[in-house]
């Protein structure tokens, strides 16, 4: 067993520039509980189960500013335990752009005020998803969110696919805890410092309690990675070809 086989995905982080419309959202689109607020930050994940967490923190002008081209969050794909909850979405009014059917039921695609492409499904494979034209579904009065979802994969903007690849293959020895694909572009801001620009901030992998992190950071170091690890061992941060972080946490 390497350093790296008892690793499972946490969280995604976004910057955006209004909390409060981006906290409607996800939760009237995408069916998101609202954990809590603790100041700039917000934290969401489903209803019943919370393994999995999705954080918005609001950088307001001018400390931070809007993409200039595209940006480096191309796609998060959230995939949800139980498909007639996708349904309850869409009959409740769901901000969807594109609507699709698939084995499994009804998937959707909406884009956050901040310019942030989700595509939501309960598929086994989103190949099997037929885009359709809006259906009439009944409202359900008694529906709150999504009760379980998993992100399923993240799709990334990069000026360097095969530079970004290599080093998530290269870096672990072992598959990343989350599907991770990146798409040729071209923009000012793809390699922005992630406090700069509103667009995608960091990836958060949780380790258990006893996992040693000192010789995470001395792994990760030898393979020519600048790494942060606070004092308390708890928390390491190392940064992908486009800046964003990756948090390894206790």
């Amino acid at each position: 067993m390497t350093l790296f086989d008892r690793m499972t995905f946490k969280a995604i982080a976004l910057r955006v520039d209004n909390r409060d419309q981006n906290i409607a959202f996800y939760q009237q689109t995408l069916g998101l509980r609202l954990l809590g607020e603790e100041n700039t930050l917000a934290f969401f994940s489903a209803w019943n189960k919370q393994n999995q967490l999705l954080l918005i923190e609001e950088s307001p002008d001018p400390e931070t500013r809007a993409v200039r081209g595209n940006k480096k969050l191309n796609k998060i794909t959230l995939k949800a335990e139980n498909p007639s909850e996708i349904s309850d979405l869409l009959a409740n009014g769901a901000a969807a752009q594109k609507i699709y059917k698939g084995k499994e039921g009804y998937a959707f695609e909406a884009l956050s005020p901040q310019g942030d492409l989700f595509l939501l499904h309960a598929e086994e494979n989103v190949k099997n998803l037929i885009e359709i034209v809006p259906p009439h579904l009944d409202k359900n009065p008694d529906f709150k969110g999504l009760s379980a979802f998993q992100f399923d994969r993240l799709a990334v903007n990069a000026t360097d696919p095969a530079l970004s690849q290599t080093f998530y293959q290269e870096l672990l020895p072992v598959h990343f805890p989350l599907e991770l694909v990146f798409a040729a572009a071209q923009g000012e801001d793809l390699a922005a410092e992630p406090s700069h620009t509103w667009d995608l901030e960091y990836l958060e992998v949780k380790v258990p309690k006893d996992y040693n992190l000192l010789e995470l950071k001395k792994q990760l170091e030898d393979k020519g990675q600048v790494v942060y690890l606070d004092r308390k061992e708890e928390l390491l941060v190392i940064s992908d070809p486009s800046r964003i972080e990756i948090w390894f946490s206790k």
